[in-house]
């Protein structure tokens, strides 16, 4: 993947750039589900649901699958390996599905919700139903990140930018109609359109990376990988986003147990989906990082890449956070 030709920085850019893209598009995402959802009535209540109980939740069931992208890449070299880390993906997404229903559909959500967390009585059943409706949310993120590993593999990172490009506008369009369409609950309209919208860029992505898989399914094989070294290779990746994610429902229990905790678990989704949205170029530069590292003399270029990307992101939100731009939230949601 690495070109001899030109800076290695001029490199990491290219390679960077469209996977940045991709994930800026999807950090745009949740503050937009926060201003619809801050125009349908009761909006805190859909607010706090949707921030609080169900996007923390799917996440946290989610977070096993995150690093998926990463394993495709770095270790889809044949079509055995191929085959091998796509039934590993069945399996894994099925068993996640089956827990995310059981979460969903079963007490163990009054459980979890109720008793663990501890959220207002209010926002309890309207965080229900937003939960079973992004039943399919965990199963089509595994097959999309793994389809985007074996593209990234390839050097083909713009179809990435595309499908994600088209998965917001889906999600945006249903977000819109839903609010035209007076009748509908808020978190009903933000779940169908954030799963939706997951499902189509999917189904996109396996068209756009069908050369990629043919590519891949024809290499000699090379690899030798086995489940064993698989599962040897993703426990510790998997082990991160599961770590991480877990600050989630924790702060959404800490936050239910404060005073206005109604009011402060609405509010949390918008502060967490603005400084994602600054978080998330780096988010992108990983997969850069998996996808080069092992190039020695990448190594120094992609350190001083990363100072850069981290002091320019630093300085953005500080920015935006001690501006009069930061007003500009609080007209986005005003009613």
């Amino acid at each position: 993947m690495y070109n001899q030709h030109g800076s290695p920085f001029s490199h990491i850019f290219r390679l960077w750039w469209p996977l940045a893209g991709s994930w800026l598009l999807m950090g745009l995402e949740i503050p937009l589900v926060a201003i619809i959802l801050s125009r349908f009535p009761n909006p805190e209540i859909h607010l706090a649901a949707w921030g609080g109980v169900v996007f923390p939740l799917s996440l946290i069931i989610e977070a096993p699958i995150i690093m998926i992208l990463s394993a495709s890449t770095v270790l889809c070299k044949d079509g055995s390996a191929y085959v091998l880390l796509r039934n590993f993906i069945w399996v894994l997404g099925g068993m996640l599905t089956i827990l995310h229903m059981a979460v969903a559909f079963t007490p163990l959500y009054d459980l979890i919700v109720v008793n663990l967390l501890g959220v207002p009585m209010s926002i309890v059943q309207p965080a229900r139903v937003g939960l079973q409706i992004m039943t399919p949310w965990t199963l089509a993120i595994a097959l999309r990140r793994f389809l985007q590993g074996l593209v990234i593999r390839t050097g083909q990172t713009r179809l990435i930018v595309l499908g994600t490009f088209v998965r917001i506008c889906i999600s945006g369009s249903l977000l819109g109609f839903g609010l035209w369409e007076t009748g509908r609950a808020g978190i009903v309209v933000a779940t169908t359109a954030m799963v939706t919208g997951v499902i189509v860029e999917a189904g996109l992505i396996h068209i756009l990376a069908c050369p990629a898989i043919r590519l891949v399914r024809n290499q000699t094989l090379v690899s030798g990988l086995s489940i064993r070294k698989l599962v040897s290779f993703y426990l510790p990746l998997a082990a991160t986003p599961l770590l991480t994610l877990a600050t989630l429902p924790i702060i959404s229990a800490a936050l239910s147990r404060m005073p206005m905790a109604l009011e402060s678990l609405a509010v949390w989704p918008v502060l967490g989906g603005l400084t994602f949205v600054f978080r998330s170029v780096g988010f992108a530069f990983q997969e850069v990082v998996i996808a080069l590292s092992p190039k020695r003399e990448m190594v120094i270029p992609l350190k001083y890449f990363a100072g850069g990307l981290a002091c320019c992101t630093t300085g953005s939100l500080l920015f935006l956070a001690v501006t009069p731009l930061a007003t500009f939230g609080s007209i986005l949601l005003r009613r």
